[in-house]
């Protein structure tokens, strides 16, 4: 694990490789977001960092054409479960449906899906010593419950503040898995943030940089990792600069995939 208040050079400091695995179940945890976890077939246990992603190889048309589909790993590194991948999958479109049905069809048949991993650059890479800031909407907070699950490994006592936006309550699916995080942790909080208000909703809405200027003065020292849509990473880290947030101590997937161009037409 890298250590340290710089940015870590743009490349994998672990080697990329397929590894095969099987489909130990594939699970919804709503109406429209699916829980995979797959399990390496070999003794090879799939080495990552918090925050990486992986590609799931699939045959989806079954034509010998393989494609490529990107998650986020959801689970960190866990000595006793070293060989176990999870991932979340947002079942929203046809293709996202096909994924879905494909993998459930390889865990009855007991098939075999090759997994290329690691990749990404926005893995857990900061000093714990330092306040944390994880910000994720929808099914971002995949990558987000990895990087703070490792963090508290690291460092039970460590600051940690997670901020995760929805726009439907049946959307907070993993709130209890971070409230328990809250009550095993003195300096770790969570904030569930509602796009708009609801009756049933008891919590906070509005949008993410409104509610989370609120509760801090400054964000000089903070390191912030950023799950979501360009627009919304951009947004945010161009609205909290104003309290101190240093675009140089944040981290996101979307500087990769999506490099901004100008701050200007990426605003809320």
């Amino acid at each position: 694990m890298v250590l340290s208040t710089e940015k870590a050079p743009l490349r994998n400091i672990l080697s990329t490789t397929s590894i095969a695995c099987k489909i130990v179940d594939v699970s919804a945890l709503n109406s429209t977001t699916h829980q995979v976890e797959l399990e390496s077939t070999t003794k090879v246990i799939p080495h990552y960092i918090a925050g990486q992603y992986l590609q799931l190889q699939l045959d989806l048309n079954n034509d010998g054409r393989i494609h490529s589909f990107c998650y986020s790993i959801a689970n960190s590194s866990n000595s006793k479960q070293s060989r176990r991948l999870m991932l979340f999958i947002l079942n929203t479109s046809n293709l996202a449906d096909r994924i879905v049905t494909y993998l459930i069809g390889l865990q009855r048949t007991m098939a075999i899906v090759n997994v290329k991993l690691p990749m990404g650059q926005a893995y857990l890479q900061t000093n714990l010593s330092l306040p944390h800031l994880l910000i994720a909407t929808g099914s971002g907070i995949s990558k987000i419950k990895c990087i703070s699950e490792e963090i508290l490994r690291q460092n039970p006592d460590a600051e940690v503040h997670v901020y995760w936006s929805n726009r439907k309550l049946e959307d907070f699916y993993l709130i209890n898995e971070f409230n328990t995080q809250t009550g095993r942790h003195k300096n770790f909080t969570f904030h569930p943030i509602l796009e708009s208000p609801h009756s049933k909703w008891p919590g906070r809405s509005g949008f993410l940089f409104e509610v989370i200027r609120k509760d801090f003065e400054r964000f000089d020292n903070f390191q912030t990792y950023l799950c979501g849509s360009p627009a919304m990473v951009y947004s945010t880290i161009d609205k909290l600069i104003d309290k101190g947030l240093k675009e140089d101590n944040c981290y996101s997937d979307v500087f990769e995939y999506a490099p901004r161009k100008s701050r200007s037409n990426l605003n809320f």
